[in-house]
């Protein structure tokens, strides 16, 4: 899995840095690759995540899928390849080891890369995604994140609580959340127009949200 946490943090740094997105995607991936041991397999891993970035960075800034479709289908392809590309030495393991963190005894530093590399992504991201999940439904609906801001901020927060939950297999608190997101945006959605715009922005919105921070956890 350490391969999709460099490509997931690739990603993640390259939407959250606003300048240098290419060169600062490009360290995390070589850095990342031979801190987690990858050796002669940083040379593919870097061509192959580099790829996806710049394809990424293009699509978002045409408002295209392009970048979507890549990224699921080359984490995919990582996730079903991932036992032939288990790295064995390990140069960050001693520094992992010695982290005074008790929540992570037991936990395998690749476990520990991908749960980054999915932080990273869903804060910013994954905002692509949904928005492009948005302007897929219609116009009017996108149309009401003029109104509706709190999402692009309030979107990473949930995301990560939800991510955090799920991983930690807090049920009664991921159920708390989603029904506290239900509270806090009914007296928005009471205010919606005959055409039920603003409650199909805030459902589309957060279940794709939601989505995207659940469909990872299985991997831990």
């Amino acid at each position: 899995m350490s391969v999709l946490a460099l490509l997931l943090a690739a990603v993640g740094v390259a939407d959250l840095v606003p300048r240098w997105r290419h060169a600062c995607a490009a360290l995390v991936i070589v850095a990342g690759a031979l801190g987690l041991g990858a050796g002669w397999h940083t040379l593919w891993i870097t061509l192959v995540c580099g790829l996806v970035v710049v394809v990424w960075l293009d699509a978002a800034r045409h408002r295209a899928d392009a970048g979507i479709v890549l990224l699921a289908v080359a984490a995919l392809a990582l996730v079903i390849a991932s036992p032939a590309l288990d790295f064995r030495e390990v140069p960050l393991q001693p520094w992992y080891d010695g982290l005074p963190v008790p929540a992570l005894d037991g936990v395998l530093i690749e476990h520990a890369a991908l749960g980054l590399g999915a932080l990273l992504f869903l804060t910013t991201s994954a905002n692509v995604v949904v928005r492009r999940a948005l302007t897929a439904v219609g116009p009017l609906v996108i149309a009401e994140e003029q109104s509706l801001k709190g999402g692009r901020l309030l979107g990473p927060m949930e995301r990560w609580l939800v991510f955090g939950f799920a991983l930690g297999g807090h049920i009664g608190a991921l159920g708390a959340l989603v029904a506290a997101k239900g509270i806090l945006r009914f007296p928005e959605i009471s205010r919606d127009a005959p055409d039920g715009m603003r409650a199909e922005y805030v459902l589309v919105g957060s279940f794709v949200s939601w989505t995207l921070a659940l469909v990872l956890v299985p991997l831990f």
